[in-house]
């Protein structure tokens, strides 16, 4: 049977855990099955992940997720396999670009994906102060590092998912409203808060009045907005991861944004179908689905 693969590559836990409340919002399953369960070449990819990547040079946190996804879901012959890649630098997504480009060389020491099987990969990355276009060159550099018999043009058109060597390519950027910068937060925040202005009213409440307790205070400076502008031991103060959390420990004690994000109701399936960007988001994924 036909196998449709889409590797979704983000740069966090926090976007991993929003697009799979998108997917899950319009039909798709949560798989959970043991690694061996899955076809044979899916679970020969994973493996081979595991047993090619250098896991004594990495901490065990990023172990976790570095080498396995983080959700898998399907529907019908559709596999969407979503990552967790890390954020600028670009060294784990070309890796793992990299062993699934591999998957269509005729080479009998690689695990080879099956004759009738798609290959796709979604960037979903944040906009930041960067913009689309520089993202999209961004990607564009990696692929013609890794994508070394394929042609290009200037500037691919990745809303279209352009092929590349059997592989179709695809980027997404999260941005805050009309402008060309921002991040995931600029997205969740306004569509968690509908129907729930009043919580995350006290939430910021609560944010504006606790500056004081802050690692490092005395050495913090802010902006108007309250962000944070210089970095202190590596550690940056953010007001939207905060203002996520703190309405998070009201559902989930204890939890993570990430955890938030997936499992409260501040998001849901009547926001998400309803949100003109999680439409715009599933339109991008349907055009490599079946």
């Amino acid at each position: 049977m036909a196998q449709n693969l889409l590797y979704i590559l983000t740069e966090g836990s926090h976007d991993a855990a929003f697009l799979y409340r998108i997917l899950k919002a319009n039909g798709l399953k949560r798989e959970e099955k043991k690694i061996n369960e899955y076809p044979n070449y899916l679970a020969n990819f994973f493996l081979k992940d595991l047993s090619l990547s250098d896991v004594d040079s990495v901490n065990i946190q990023e172990a976790r997720t570095r080498f396995m996804p983080q959700y898998v879901m399907v529907k019908d012959t559709n596999y969407v396999i979503i990552y967790t890649v890390g954020g600028d630098s670009s060294l784990k997504r070309k890796e793992l670009l990299q062993r699934l480009n591999d998957l269509n060389e005729p080479d009998e020491d690689q695990i080879q994906a099956l004759p009738d099987t798609t290959i796709s990969v979604l960037y979903c990355l944040d906009a930041d102060d960067k913009g689309y276009e520089q993202r999209a060159k961004e990607v564009l550099e990696e692929c013609q590092e890794v994508f070394k018999k394929a042609s290009f043009d200037p500037i691919p058109d990745f809303s279209q998912f352009p092929v590349l060597e059997d592989i179709k390519i695809g980027l997404y950027v999260f941005k805050e409203g009309e402008t060309d910068s921002g991040n995931l937060e600029d997205v969740i925040i306004p569509l968690m808060r509908q129907d729930n202005d009043d919580i995350f009213g006290e939430a910021e409440k609560f944010l504006s009045i606790h500056t004081s307790c802050n690692l490092f205070k005395e050495k913090l400076t802010y902006d108007e907005s309250g962000t944070v502008l210089l970095k202190v031991n590596k550690v940056k103060y953010s007001h939207k991861k905060s203002l996520v959390g703190t309405v998070g420990q009201l559902q989930k004690s204890g939890m993570t944004n990430t955890v938030c994000i997936a499992q409260t109701d501040y998001l849901n399936q009547e926001k998400i179908l309803a949100n003109d960007v999680c439409k715009q988001i599933f339109t991008t994924i349907k055009k490599v689905l079946v």
